[in-house]
């Protein structure tokens, strides 16, 4: 019996190849997937991620977003109390 790939099937990876494709460990992979981060499918009892949820997941910002200072001046000083 000979199992064909059909082109729309999407490219399946496991916890590993995802953790080594993104240089993480399988642990924080894990994390990724019970935080909703990134979307897996569990068959039996390993999950399987799809190489564009990966692309999703790297192409996300990464930080705090930017917030620039503000230019007011503080008057709460303490050589301003009389």
């Amino acid at each position: 019996m000979t199992y064909s790939s059909s082109n729309n099937s999407p490219e399946l990876l496991s916890v590993a190849q995802t953790a080594k494709l993104l240089g993480v460990t399988r642990q924080r992979v894990h994390d990724l997937i019970k935080n909703g981060q990134i979307v897996a499918s569990k068959l039996g009892r390993y999950y399987y991620l799809e190489a564009n949820e990966i692309e999703k997941y790297k192409n996300q910002p990464t930080g705090k977003p930017y917030q620039p200072r503000s230019t007011t001046s503080h008057t709460d000083s303490i050589d301003n109390c009389q």
